[in-house]
């Protein structure tokens, strides 16, 4: 059960940093859950596209900026 809750938090931690510059990246990283934990010949979704690299580079801008990347 914990487990399950710091996978939402990750999620909510891309959700967080991506916002309107990539705010379909969310759906990349739960595909890449379902498929790490999917059962040996289990059918494995396709992957969401990829957000766009300067989509990527925006965030990361706005998250330097904001300081909500900092440890």
């Amino acid at each position: 059960m914990l487990d399950l809750v710091i996978l939402q938090m990750a999620n909510a931690g891309v959700i967080a940093a991506t916002g309107d510059a990539a705010p379909d990246a969310w759906r990349r990283l739960v595909g890449h859950m379902l498929r790490s934990y999917a059962a040996p010949g289990a059918p494995i979704p396709a992957l969401a596209e990829a957000p766009a690299p300067t989509a990527l580079y925006r965030a990361m801008v706005r998250l330097t900026r904001t300081g909500s990347g900092a440890a």
